[in-house]
């Protein structure tokens, strides 16, 4: 067995930052990782892979509420700008970008002879009608991802011109995820309503089969701009996430690749399997309403912070994995703050007096609501038993993850929920979406003005400037504080493989296939 350690540099829109701390980790039963470059190689083209992933609920970018569908998303569909290993943007359906007018003017030059699925040219037209469609229609979850766009603009055939409300220097890497990801206007005439089964993009793969909760089948497209480096012919997605049966599939043969946790790296391992970790954006968390009683008195919000011991949830939820989280983003991180690296340390006693000033002397009953889906009911028990143990008694109820988006991140109507974020192409927008007034993920919709202004002042900073990170970590520290949401532990990523997979790479924000081989 070799274990391979590298520490890497998170690289955010040309901000560089040393990943304290941070690993990649490649472990096989009988040698070194199946993921490296030459053995992927000498792997020939062709072949199917067999992903174990989470069911999406839709296929449109435009109301694909979950954030780690960005993963099933981004084989459809290619985004404007292409995210790197370190998240940062590159080119993608545009090759080139720049900004005017004092940041109020976003200029990009699209990549000549792009074609969709469909064999419609990608071309500004189709762009325009994208991202009006993101900002305008009905149950779109993307309008807050461009609050910024007063207009698009087409100049030329290849060339579109995003009018501003306000700089927005963090623009090019939204637009890297679901916001900047372009359907064909073919696709769009034929009906909105069909776009969430039937998607058509000019990304590595076209869907052919969609069973909504069972799985997807995808083969390569050949019209995409780089699919010379598309190895695979296809891809299935099997919707599993019962641990022991991706277990037994990766053994048996039936399945070559599974989105995995931290509890489930020691059987791996004792299998024989390949185990790829990386860092991630992801962390696990609680979502809490504070337009709720009692979570409107934020002393409450601090005494459960307070009497979490998210080192005993790492241990028994994420096999050890991760390091305790008060914050959206994860140690070496551009927008991580030191101010608030350590705000909620476990207090027992400390829980116990904020309930009391809070006005629960005797204690508070509280609802919690899981989702009946993977280690979720696990982890809202060991919570449970916590919070009880400083006074606050709960009572469980289970939501069908089919529910989630509907109840947690559109109606809003969840008190109390045990969560998790995968993260956002942006650090800016992934503060926005947590903690901003209209955010997606924060449920009790306040935002005080001071935080508000913090988060404004970061998008008129070129990513590029020493003084982007300072105004990024100040929102981090402000919103930590004041927020209801509570963090419990980071989420780096895990991959369980087989040998018969390669060329896999470590993708901070969202995997990519370039590269990937899977064997006979």
């Amino acid at each position: 067995m070799t274990t391979r350690i590298s520490r890497r540099p998170f690289l955010i829109g040309g901000g560089l930052v040393a990943a304290t701390g941070a690993l990649t980790i490649a472990v096989s039963g009988c040698g070194s990782s199946g993921s490296s470059t030459a053995s992927a190689k000498s792997l020939p083209d062709g072949g199917t892979l067999r992903w174990a992933i989470n069911a999406n609920n839709s296929w449109d970018p435009v109301t694909s509420a979950a954030g780690n569908e960005v993963r099933h998303l981004s084989l459809v569909y290619e985004a404007l700008t292409q995210l790197d290993e370190q998240g940062k943007a590159g080119p993608g359906l545009a090759t080139s970008w720049d900004f005017s007018n004092g940041g109020k003017t976003l200029t990009f030059h699209l990549r000549k002879g792009a074609v969709f699925s469909d064999g419609t040219s990608v071309d500004a037209a189709a762009v325009k009608e994208s991202l009006d469609r993101a900002q305008n229609q009905t149950g779109s979850v993307l309008v807050q991802n461009l609050a910024s766009v007063k207009e698009t603009k087409v100049v030329d055939a290849e060339t579109v011109e995003l009018d501003l409300k306000q700089p927005d220097y963090g623009l090019p890497l939204v637009l890297g995820g679901k916001a900047g990801m372009i359907v064909s206007p073919k696709a769009i005439a034929a009906g909105v309503t069909k776009l969430p089964t039937t998607p058509v993009g000019a990304g590595p793969f076209k869907l052919t089969k969609f069973v909504p909760d069972g799985s997807s089948t995808l083969v390569k497209n050949d019209s995409f701009f780089n699919a010379k480096e598309i190895h695979l012919a296809e891809v299935d997605l099997e919707y599993l996430t019962d641990p022991q049966s991706i277990l037994a599939g990766l053994q048996s043969g039936s399945l070559d690749l599974a989105s995995s946790t931290g509890d489930q790296v020691a059987a791996a391992k004792k299998a024989g399997l390949t185990v790829q970790q990386s860092p991630s954006l992801g962390l696990t968390s609680i979502e809490i309403n504070d337009a709720i009683k009692p979570f409107d008195n934020h002393k409450v919000i601090e005494a459960i912070n307070y009497a979490i011991d998210r080192n005993a949830l790492i241990k028994t939820q994420n096999g050890g994995i991760g390091e305790p989280a008060y914050q959206a983003f994860p140690k070496g991180y551009v927008g991580y703050s030191e101010d608030v690296a350590n705000l909620y340390p476990y207090d027992p006693a400390k829980a116990k007096a904020l309930l009391k000033e809070a006005g629960y002397p005797n204690g508070v009953t509280i609802p919690i609501t899981y989702f009946d889906s993977g280690n979720y009911k696990a982890i809202t028990e060991q919570i449970q038993a916590q919070l009880a143990a400083v006074g606050i008694k709960s009572n469980l109820q289970s939501l069908p993850l089919a529910q989630a988006a509907a109840r947690v991140y559109v109606k809003h109507d969840v008190a109390f929920n045990p969560n998790g974020i995968v993260g956002r192409e942006s650090p800016l927008q992934m503060l926005q979406v947590q903690y901003g007034a209209d955010g997606l993920l924060n449920p009790g919709r306040k935002a005080s003005p001071e935080l508000t202004a913090a988060l404004a002042k970061v998008g008129t900073v070129p990513t590029d400037s020493p003084e982007f990170a300072k105004a990024l970590q100040n929102a981090t520290a402000i919103a930590a504080k004041q927020s209801a949401v509570a963090f419990l532990y980071t989420l780096p990523t895990v991959w369980l493989e087989t040998k018969n997979v390669s060329g896999l790479k470590d993708y901070l924000v969202a995997p990519r296939l370039e590269g990937v081989r899977v064997g006979k």
